[in-house]
C-alpha cells in the first residue's frame, strides 16, 4: 500500500510575521466599521482580535507592539 503525502501550507507563526500590525489594524477597523456601521472604538478591537487571531499572537504581545513596546530584531 502506498502512502500520499498531504502538503499543507500552515499560517505564520508570531516569530516569522514581520509586517507592522498598526496598518493592518487601522485598514481592517476603517472597512469593518464602513460595512456594519459600529463605532470607531468596536471597529479598532475587532480589528485587533482578527489580527492576533491571524498571526497566533497572543494579545498582551500586541498590546506591547501598538504601544512601541520592542520589536523583533
Amino acid at each position: 500500500m502506498q502512502r500520499e503525502v498531504i502538503h499543507i501550507a500552515l499560517p505564520l507563526t508570531e516569530a516569522d510575521y514581520h509586517r507592522p500590525p498598526l496598518g493592518w489594524i487601522k485598514r481592517r477597523a476603517k472597512r469593518l466599521q464602513l460595512a456594519y456601521g459600529i463605532t470607531r472604538r468596536l471597529a479598532i478591537a475587532s480589528a485587533a482580535d482578527d489580527y492576533s487571531t491571524f498571526t497566533h499572537m497572543h494579545r498582551e504581545r500586541l498590546s506591547q507592539l501598538l504601544k512601541g513596546g520592542p520589536h523583533y530584531a
